[in-house]
């Protein structure tokens, strides 16, 4: 069994290379997509904002011979990561694994969930329990329930099954397996300046206002900020201090 991953690489180069170190151990291919231009939810962002990321700073990485880059210029989310999911077929790739640049995990979880997936190999999908940090790696996201798992993202596509993605990442499949590794999501640890790019380019910037959402949740966000999540405010019910460890990509300089 072959295994890869997927990274979109746009406006992420505090996170990219330790990504990829996350990864690179573990999988046989690590395909980066890039386009210059950002997708067009927002129908002004191609006016007003691209890709900052150069692709010489993925030459760092120790990993780089296991690198395969895909430039285009797509519309969607989803056309972008069927265009990976496309070359990764043809390439003998069995199992592609959606790890967004903000996305880590520890070694032992990466070498797990592969274990799980070649325990369980007939699924079309897998999914995964995920936290999303705020603002810093000190704090982490609750639910409206004061849960910490905040979503499960689909994870890895069974390359051997016929399906794609039909919404960002979410795809077409329908028998779903259940992965026991836990996701640190770094989404929102990011400057004011990194914000308000990401929330006027990404694949939900035509679902709320940014304005608002920039202006009241995020510059004036206090420990007592409530309804944080920009799509779905009360998804994200407030943040609280995170005192837990880090994948060791995160915790080391």
């Amino acid at each position: 069994m072959k295994f890869a991953t997927h990274v979109l690489f746009y406006n992420v180069d505090q996170f990219i290379l330790k990504n990829i170190n996350n990864s690179g151990p573990h999988v046989d291919k690590i395909y980066v997509t890039y386009s210059k231009k950002p997708w067009v939810y927002n129908k002004k962002a191609r006016k007003y904002f691209s890709n900052s990321s150069n692709l010489e700073l993925l030459k760092k990485s120790k990993y780089f011979d296991k690198i395969t880059i895909i430039e285009g210029e797509w519309e969607y989310d989803e056309d972008q990561r069927n265009d990976c999911l496309l070359k990764a077929k043809s390439d003998g790739i069995d199992y592609l694994i959606n790890h967004d640049a903000d996305e880590f995990y520890f070694h032992k979880d990466f070498k797990k969930m592969i274990a799980e997936v070649k325990s369980n190999p007939d699924y079309d999908y897998y999914i995964t329990p995920m936290i999303n940090f705020w603002k810093t790696l000190d704090y982490i996201v609750l639910t409206n329930n004061g849960e910490k798992i905040v979503a499960h993202p689909e994870l890895i596509v069974n390359l051997n099954k016929s399906q794609k993605f039909i919404r960002a990442r979410r795809l077409s499949g329908e028998n779903v397996y259940s992965l026991s590794v836990l996701c640190y999501h770094a989404s929102f640890v990011l400057s004011d300046d990194e914000c308000w790019n990401k929330i006027n380019t990404w694949g939900h910037t035509h679902q709320f206002k940014l304005k608002r959402w920039y202006k009241k949740k995020w510059i004036k966000w206090n420990i007592d900020t409530v309804n944080l999540h920009p799509v779905t405010p009360k998804a994200w019910s407030r943040a609280i201090k995170y005192n837990g460890a880090l994948p060791e990509v995160l915790s080391k300089p």
